[in-house]
């Protein structure tokens, strides 16, 4: 009985895989595993070696998610959660979907605190709050300020901070980029740390219906996706540390310009970029200048 238990459950798995592949879905088999074990009230190990069937209620949740899938409702929005840095993070329309992308700029932020003992934090633009999260679970020294201009972002990141128990290390904050700052935060801080929207306006048009259905102001970074980038940019030296870091997401194509732009002013020590998995330079890193501005 088991055995076709077990034989049942995988060609509706493998039904799944193929109505998803057919409407050009990335990573079909894993999206199809993820629908069952969601919607379908079964682990994983269950399904299949055949201990449990899908009951017909079970079946008809996970086609009603496929059709939506299909016609572009995000995975992570389906779900209700993500996963990030090997972590879990709720995840609502009100927010951006954390990408793999985004744990580069993590791993950046945190070589540069390795030689900062009990650093101060500041995530600009914080959304889900999976980098803030992130960086607190990872250095138990550090104290994290998260800020966001929408109270509805911020709702999904005091859930997932409280999620991780962090209600004491990370600090929230209602504030359109560095605005609600107090004088006391200037030249305060150790690192700042933003994924900016850098999605050029121009390029809107031309975008898929699965990333129009997160919120614009997440997206979109104005003229070639820059005019929140170069806000950032002006405005960290003021906060930063002589000395401190800028650590910022970027999109494709927007190094050069960026460069040319940070050099040109001699606030900062120089400009490095991190290249993503696909070769595309996708995190900023730059350094405050020791003396006083």
């Amino acid at each position: 009985m088991k055995m076709g238990k077990s034989r049942s459950n995988v060609l509706f798995l493998k039904s799944l895989e193929k109505r998803l592949a057919r409407r050009h879905v990335p990573q079909a088999l894993a999206e199809a595993e993820g629908l069952l074990v969601h919607f379908g009230d079964v682990d994983r190990l269950s399904f299949f070696t055949g201990d449990r069937a899908l009951t017909k209620r079970a079946r008809k949740k996970v086609e009603g998610a496929l059709r939506a899938r299909s016609k572009g409702v995000p995975f992570a929005h389906l779900l209700g959660e993500t996963e990030f840095y090997g972590r879990h993070f709720q995840v609502t329309k009100d927010v951006l979907i954390p990408r793999p992308e985004t744990e580069l700029l993590v791993e950046e932020a945190l070589k540069v605190l390795e030689s900062v003992a009990s650093p101060k934090v500041l995530d600009v633009g914080t959304g889900s709050g999976c980098i803030a999260v992130s960086l607190a679970m990872e250095r138990p020294d550090c104290k994290v300020t998260a800020l966001d201009s929408s109270a509805k972002a911020l709702r999904a990141t005091r859930h997932n901070i409280r999620s991780y128990h962090l209600g004491r290390r990370i600090r929230l904050l209602k504030s359109d980029l560095f605005g609600r700052l107090s004088g006391k935060e200037r030249h305060f801080w150790d690192v700042i740390v933003s994924n900016p929207p850098y999605v050029p306006a121009e390029d809107f048009p031309t975008l898929s219906k699965e990333v129009l259905s997160e919120p614009r102001l997440a997206l979109d970074g104005g003229p070639k996706g820059l005019s929140v980038i170069r806000r950032i940019l002006s405005e960290a030296p003021l906060f930063l540390k002589p000395g401190g870091w800028l650590l910022m997401e970027i999109g494709k194509g927007q190094s050069n310009v960026l460069r040319e732009e940070i050099e040109e002013r001699e606030v900062f020590l120089g400009v490095r970029f991190v290249k993503d998995y696909a070769g595309i330079e996708r995190v900023l890193a730059v350094r405050r200048q020791e003396k006083s501005l």
